[in-house]
């Protein structure tokens, strides 16, 4: 979320939403013709433990992010 952040906007929404042990969560910098998307922030975003999906865009009305998690306990490992 630090590139949203970083837009250097005078608002930030964070949008959350929750279905099927997933949580999505959505940040945006509502500054107007923001940088491209950085490559480091996605791979920030993918090496999230739970990561299902990211990913981030540059767009008129601000930069966007986001990342799906899967919220579900991981299994315990067992040996064969």
């Amino acid at each position: 979320m630090a590139a949203v952040l970083a837009d250097g906007g005078r608002r930030l929404s964070l949008h959350l939403a929750d279905q099927d042990d997933r949580l999505l969560i959505l940040a945006l910098s509502h500054r107007p013709d923001p940088d491209p998307p950085d490559d480091d922030a996605l791979n920030e975003l993918a090496a999230l433990t739970g990561t299902v999906s990211c990913g981030t865009d540059a767009a008129a009305d601000g930069r966007r992010a986001w990342v799906l998690l899967d919220t579900t306990t991981p299994r315990a490992r067992t040996r064969a």
